[in-house]
């Protein structure tokens, strides 16, 4: 009598990524020919994306620091390729980037983008990029060696249907929404009183950001984002890097009175873009022990009041909706609206 049991194996890391053995540039037979780009092409990418801007219109602007740890131009403990396409005259007229984060440590987490210049698009160029980042980041992830799950993802602004049609038609899903919201300074911000006295009574006081309290901060953030996006953890060297742009004169920290913990931080770069000067918030975060005792409230009324005084008309954020939505609610009390969705879409395994 024949056995009915089953018996499953789980497959290996290798198994499930199908790790292509071989993988070759996109064909000269589109136009361009490719090369792997290194730190003495950030002007390069930097000017593509310039290009593809005004098309593209990406939630916010980077400037060509940016991009320098991509080509190992800065500090960076995450894994970076990017790919370069020139077409006869030598002019960079393509971009992939594949990049496999540091710090995700309960999942492999690679990141795919790609610059196309607008006179240049619907050849076959953005297929046959997507094909040779997905398989470059398989063999990356490969090359890694630890068995964990699995995520490929690629962000692209919500406007971008071609750009969406190609990622689906390669395997990809939508999987996130990312808004990026946007708030008007007014020239009369000031600081709430009953926020003062949320502060004064939790012990608590807000001091400008400095840069020698980056591990500290780090140590908050990286606890506050445990819980979601698989435990993607900043390394302290790409943290230090993202703080170097800080506008301080926009960023606070809230401190304990009595012994000097940090335990909440809103950090503000600022950008010059499509709308003109305006804050960026990059980091916002506080301890968890130390959560709804209006220190979030008293960051951000620091942070818009900063801006009226130093003439900033806007102030904007980017928040992860589908997992964060207790924060879109948040901010948009305080009258935040979106004003630019992206969409992240990835090959989960």
């Amino acid at each position: 009598m024949e056995s009915n049991r089953v018996t499953a194996r789980a497959g290996s890391l290798d198994q499930r990524l199908r790790v292509p053995e071989t993988l070759e540039f996109p064909g000269s037979h589109l136009g361009l020919t490719w090369d792997l780009l290194n730190e003495s092409h950030v002007d390069e990418v930097y000017e593509l994306e310039l290009r593809c801007r005004p098309n593209d219109r990406p939630s916010t602007p980077r400037t060509a620091g940016d991009f320098a740890p991509y080509l190992s131009a800065a500090p960076t403990a995450h894994t970076y390729e990017v790919l370069g396409g020139r077409d006869s005259h030598g002019d960079l007229r393509a971009v992939g980037i594949v990049a496999l984060l540091a710090g995700a440590d309960s999942e492999h987490v690679s990141l795919l983008e790609a610059f196309i210049d607008p006179t240049w698009r619907g050849r076959g160029i953005g297929r046959a990029l997507i094909d040779w980042q997905d398989g470059r980041a398989r063999q990356l992830i490969s090359a890694d060696g630890r068995d964990l799950p699995v995520s490929i993802e690629s962000r692209v602004v919500s406007h971008l249907t071609e750009r969406r049609r190609l990622l689906a038609a390669a395997g990809f899903s939508p999987s996130r929404t990312v808004e990026y919201l946007v708030r008007t300074i007014e020239r009369t911000e000031h600081n709430n009183p009953v926020i003062r006295a949320k502060l004064e009574a939790a012990g608590v006081s807000l001091i400008p950001f400095d840069e020698s309290l980056n591990e500290e901060i780090r140590t908050v953030f990286n606890r506050s984002q445990s819980l979601s996006l698989g435990g993607r953890l900043m390394p302290s060297k790409d943290f230090a890097r993202q703080t170097s742009q800080v506008n301080t004169d926009l960023s606070y920290v809230a401190v304990t009175n009595d012994d000097r913990i940090v335990v909440g931080f809103l950090l503000a770069r600022v950008d010059e873009g499509e709308y003109g000067k305006e804050a960026r918030i990059e980091f916002l975060a506080t301890e968890r022990g130390w959560r709804n005792r209006g220190i979030a409230d008293a960051l951000m009324a620091q942070h818009l009041q900063a801006c009226a005084e130093s003439g900033i008309g806007d102030t904007g954020i980017a928040v992860d909706t589908t997992l964060n939505e207790t924060s879109k609610s948040w901010v948009t009390r305080w009258d935040f609206f979106p004003r630019s969705t992206d969409i992240v879409y990835a090959i989960e395994m």
